[in-house]
């Protein structure tokens, strides 16, 4: 049973961003997949990189929506104190991923796909671990607080 302290809205997108989570993890690891093997063209890696950036700011902005309603004082100890830490590492990954999808447009993957490749290796191991980071987070946020049933 559902917690009355979370809206219909609210609910769904705790599931939702767990979604997200797997959607966004996936394109991670077949971007990787392109990276390491026989590289795709550079043409190919720029269309990836865009359709993730795309899913990745869908998801920002849900992610928000649904953060702005969790009410610090009912979660757990360990989860509140994970929340808040983990603001200051989301803004500072939020800043080097824009910086990165600036950086890396089609052309300058193609001048340097090795450079490329170590950079989107770095950042992408970062989102990723994030986006676990999150997902258990989630998970067991919504848990602990009722606004979903194990």
């Amino acid at each position: 049973m559902f917690s009355k302290r979370y809206s219909n809205s609210q609910r769904v997108g705790f599931a939702r961003l767990v979604e997200d989570h797997v959607h966004i993890e996936s394109s991670i690891s077949n971007l990787l997949n392109d990276l390491k093997e026989e590289p795709a063209s550079p043409h190919d890696i720029s269309v990836q990189l865009d359709a993730l950036a795309i899913v990745i700011r869908k998801h920002l902005r849900e992610e928000s929506d649904v953060i702005q309603h969790t009410r610090l004082e009912i979660l757990p100890d360990p989860w509140r104190e994970t929340w808040v830490e983990g603001e200051a590492a989301l803004l500072q990954l939020k800043a080097d991923w824009s910086d990165f999808l600036d950086h890396w447009i089609e052309n300058r993957i193609a001048d340097d796909m090795s450079g490329f490749s170590a950079a989107a290796s770095s950042i992408l191991a970062r989102l990723s671990d994030r986006v676990k980071t999150e997902t258990e987070c989630f998970y067991k946020t919504a848990l602990s607080t009722g606004s979903i049933e194990y």
